[in-house]
């Protein structure tokens, strides 16, 4: 508008626009700050899907490739182990951890070997995660994530780091990984 125009409106009608200029403002500083900030590798287990940090994620391989064993007198979450170029890790069935069911050990199983947490002498500890499919990489807005309490138990919120809209839980690797409960001896 040119100043003559402008000087023609009267007091309301300026104010008016003014206010739809700053909520327009406001709303493409919004959208300006929303960054896909977060990466993650999501996978299913049952009707459950999970996501790992990408920085938490070493390697991702399909089971039915693997040289792998169930290990007899383990708890129910652990599937079994495997062997990666020597050396054996142990495969985690996270939704029989967490209560939510017993994941499928199908042909397109994959495991996705997660590191994180504290082992008592400071190294990190090695697990392998159980996917009933093929795992895929997405990115989202941290900003975007709800809080986990109103779609997980209050025993297993301290494990997931929020619940993206279309409910894939976020794990917090350091928190599960340095969890004595997963720690078969």
């Amino acid at each position: 508008m040119s100043p003559e125009s402008t000087a023609k409106l009267n007091a309301s009608q300026q104010q008016m626009l003014e206010r739809r200029a700053r909520e327009l403002a406001r709303r493409i500083g919004r959208e300006q700050e929303e960054v896909w900030d977060l990466a993650m590798v999501t996978f299913g287990q049952g009707r459950e899907r999970y996501g790992v940090e990408l920085p938490f994620l070493r390697e991702v391989q399909p089971l039915k490739g693997l040289n792998w064993s169930p290990v007899p007198c383990t708890p129910p979450f652990i599937v079994g182990v495997v062997n990666l170029r020597g050396r054996l890790y142990s495969v985690m069935d996270l939704s029989s951890f967490l209560g939510a069911g017993t994941a499928e050990v199908g042909e397109h199983a994959h495991v996705l070997l997660v590191g994180g947490g504290r082992l008592p002498g400071g190294g990190q500890m090695e697990l392998g995660l159980l996917s009933e499919d093929l795992p895929r990489i997405r990115r989202i807005s941290r900003q975007n994530l709800r809080e986990p309490r109103d779609t997980v138990s209050p025993e297993a919120e301290k494990y997931f780091q929020g619940v993206t809209k279309d409910m894939v839980a976020l794990l917090e690797i350091d928190s599960l990984l340095s969890d004595p409960a997963i720690i078969v001896g």
